[in-house]
């Protein structure tokens, strides 16, 4: 299972009232850069993959945002996967959460799958976000 971590700009962001998860377009990405939590913000702060070969840039997630008995949760589709087809897609190991309505695409967390992955021509890689992508307390 990937470790999930949120960038600490997320925390001041929702306070700032930056992101609303239940209207803004939230969308993952690919990136091989590790992301440093204390001082990344932006999209550009972690770059993505190049494009091709399966992979056509960020995903959106279709979110949705609720918040029962104090716990705010988001939710989207079960699952992303992409597939690379003509060739390899770039090595990756992170998948990245950000806001794409927003300018510069605040970031929100990402998920580190502990090594490099590489998808050959052919090949198929799902990220599973069931039951939630985030939960606040």
């Amino acid at each position: 299972m990937a470790a999930f971590t949120k960038f600490y700009q997320f925390v001041q962001d929702l306070g700032d009232g930056v992101h609303d998860l239940n209207v803004d377009t939230i969308a993952i990405y690919l990136s091989d850069s590790a992301p440093n939590v204390s001082t990344n913000k932006v999209k550009a702060n972690v770059p993505e993959i190049a494009t091709g070969n399966g992979y056509a840039g960020p995903i959106n997630i279709h979110n949705a945002y609720s918040q029962t008995g104090g716990v705010g949760t988001m939710t989207g589709d079960a699952s992303e996967t992409i597939t690379a087809s003509g060739g390899s897609i770039a090595t990756f190991r992170y998948i990245v959460l950000y806001n794409s309505s927003k300018a510069g695409g605040p970031l929100i967390a990402y998920w580190d799958y502990g090594s490099e992955v590489t998808l050959a021509s052919g090949n198929t890689f799902t990220v599973n976000f069931d039951p939630a992508i985030l939960t606040i307390q």
